[in-house]
């Protein structure tokens, strides 16, 4: 009974350093993932079924089953592949630290599964390999490096957002512009000359509806402007699209209807 205990397929063992602390990067993954969902403003359904398979593999792991943690590794390797490097919503917030927590919790889950990765084969090994359970010497070491990177991370990111956009409206052969994340616009305010279109410039096809009007404490409020162009429902998602022209000068607003708090200000002068 023993001798299956110990080399059965579903043989346990307690827990170990390494073993625990791939389920800690598991949990902390997922977490990053619910948390990027509830920020970005739209519901993404697979971020919620890897967030919430990932809490299905830690569970497994606690079982102590000893190749367990090697899914544990899987899960980490799956994330990265399928998830982080080939989803352009990632790859967006990952090279704009100026959206803040949305570029933060994406590093905070390329690390988890970084860590996920190898603690989980360094587990699996142990495991399988090593009488002696004790924690390997080198375990501090990645942690500390990748708490580090983290926080550095962490300080340019607000040091970005806390840096004032320069008052220069950005513009395309001679056409102003402004630019569209996942869920915002590149900047709330945009000044254009009286007489001119504005170009909306999606930086990856993410879909947007747009419409006359704003958001307004997490409401949406559709407006008729007198002296703007009327903007009722514009799809985009992909090509640029033009709006105008903006032959009054004056205030006006737009908004994204399927995205919270999307707004953007046109002041023509």
């Amino acid at each position: 009974m023993q001798g299956t205990q110990q080399h059965g397929f579903f043989a346990r063992q307690p827990l170990a350093a390494p073993g625990k602390l791939t389920i800690a990067s598991l949990l902390g993954e997922a977490l990053a993932y619910m948390l990027l969902l509830l920020t970005i403003g739209t519901f993404i359904l697979p971020l919620l079924i890897v967030a919430l398979a990932l809490l299905v593999v830690a569970g497994i792991i606690v079982t102590g089953i000893r190749w367990t943690p090697l899914l544990g590794a899987l899960a980490g390797s799956g994330t990265m592949i399928g998830g982080v490097f080939s989803q352009q919503y990632f790859l967006y917030h990952l090279t704009h630290p100026a959206e803040g927590w949305p570029f933060l919790y994406s590093i905070l889950i390329c690390v988890c599964a970084l860590l996920a990765i190898c603690t989980g084969v360094s587990a699996t090994v142990q495991d399988y390999r090593q009488t002696n359970r004790q924690s390997p010497r080198w375990l501090p070491f990645p942690f500390t490096a990748m708490g580090g990177f983290v926080l550095g991370i962490a300080l340019v990111t607000f040091l970005v957002q806390a840096t004032p956009v320069a008052g220069s409206t950005t513009t395309v052969n001679g056409e102003p512009a402004v630019h569209m994340g996942v869920s915002s616009f590149s900047r709330a305010s945009v000044t254009i000359p009286k007489g001119s279109k504005l170009l909306l410039i999606d930086d990856g096809s993410f879909p947007h509806i747009l419409r006359s009007g704003q958001w307004e404490n997490g409401t949406a409020h559709p407006a008729t402007e007198m002296g703007a162009p009327s903007i009722q429902n514009l799809r985009v998602n992909g090509p640029p699209v033009e709006i105008g022209p903006f032959t009054t000068a004056g205030t006006f607003h737009i908004y994204c209807t399927i995205h919270a708090g999307m707004n953007l200000t046109i002041i023509v002068q």
